[in-house]
């Protein structure tokens, strides 16, 4: 069985490997082997519930049109005849804890990746849409280039060659179902409205395999990649390792209870709260060998008197 546990570099089996782990190492290839190879995970974001929600609701609506073979109204709106794709697996393929599933032996992976819906043209092509949800005061009609809208065209492209990989026949073209929710209504009234647009997108997978070279050398390489210069999360831990090496810990006093840092101390009993970056140490408990309080420690002394 595939392994879905850190990457072994010693190991014949195959690793499992998501195509939004793929995206990560895009992002930052150290950040990458941090967590893939060493189990360091960057701090989490809270989860986009409003998003998934649109997502499940949208799934229930075209299993409808997939059921009777017909076309969405919104489809047929636009101008297209797709029709959403009848398969034993597509449940399978929607699944974020399964997906399509590749075997890529070629660099040692199993490579997955969850679809949203699958649609198939009348040449028997199959189209890959994606769904996606936000509030703006106009509608989405178009995905900018940039940012992290590269990683929504580099999405697509991934879905659509692990179809090519299992031996179907793909359309070049992609779409992304945008739903903007309206934010400027008069009320609320439990009810949020959006429009929702088909964004037509010419896919290009040709990144695909030099990418997964690439991510498969330095997972094998001794000691880390570089970092990426977008990379937030390096950005901030290189800088606070920089900071934190120019103090001189050893000079600053420790509260001799909880053995907290003090910076900035004012001793004795101020006349009122102390200024910005200061904290009150306390009184010096004995002349011979001084000994300080930090605020939170002091105030609890104060309670237990």
């Amino acid at each position: 069985m595939p392994r879905n546990r850190l990457f072994d570099a010693s190991s014949t089996e195959l690793f499992k490997l998501s195509r939004n782990k793929v995206e990560e190492y895009i992002r930052c290839p150290r950040c990458f082997v941090l967590q893939v190879r060493h189990g360091l995970k960057k701090p989490s974001s809270p989860p986009f519930t409003l998003n998934s929600a649109v997502d499940s609701l949208l799934k229930k609506e075209f299993d409808l049109h997939r059921a009777a073979q017909t076309v969405h109204p919104l489809v047929a709106t636009a101008g297209l005849d797709l029709v959403p794709f009848q398969h034993e697996s597509i449940d399978v393929w929607r699944s974020n804890f399964k997906g399509i599933q590749v075997e890529y032996p070629r660099h040692g992976f199993l490579l997955t990746g969850a679809v949203d819906d699958i649609w198939v043209n009348s040449q028997g092509e199959l189209v890959v849409v994606d769904y996606k949800a936000t509030a703006k005061a106009q509608p989405m009609t178009e995905v900018p280039t940039g940012g992290f809208y590269d990683s929504y065209r580099r999405q697509l492209d991934f879905y659509q060659w692990l179809l090519r990989q299992l031996g179907f026949k793909v359309s070049k073209t992609s779409y992304w179902l945008y739903c903007t929710g309206r934010p400027g209504a008069d009320t609320f009234n439990q009810v949020l409205e959006f429009d929702a647009h088909l964004i037509p997108y010419e896919s290009d997978d040709s990144w695909i395999e030099p990418t997964l070279a690439n991510l498969q050398a330095h997972l094998m390489a001794e000691g880390l990649p570089g970092s990426s210069e977008t990379c937030e999360h390096c950005t901030y831990t290189e800088t606070r390792e920089a900071l934190e090496a120019s103090w001189d810990f050893d000079s600053f006093p420790r509260c001799h209870r909880c053995g907290q840092i003090m910076s900035r101390i004012i001793y004795g009993l101020p006349s009122g709260p102390p200024p910005p970056h200061h904290v009150t140490g306390g009184c010096i408990v004995g002349f011979d060998s001084p000994q300080f309080v930090c605020l939170p420690c002091g105030n609890d002394e104060m309670e237990d008197e």
